[in-house]
């Protein structure tokens, strides 16, 4: 979120000036720590067919 954008509430605008947009800041560590969990946590499963051939012949 850019301050000179957000003129609207001022209070924010001089917030965000002095410590830096901190709910930007969260969001965008949020979305990359949730892009690094989905790596590690691919464990190559496309989708839930590859089980169902298995259960199929099971059958």
């Amino acid at each position: 979120m850019n301050a000179a954008i957000t003129s609207a509430a001022p209070i924010y605008d001089l917030l965000i000036a002095e410590r830096g947009d901190v709910v930007a800041d969260t969001a965008r560590i949020a979305e990359q720590t949730r892009l690094e969990a989905a790596n590690i946590l691919d464990f190559g499963l496309l989708d839930g067919s590859e089980g169902s051939e298995a259960d199929a012949d099971a059958a």
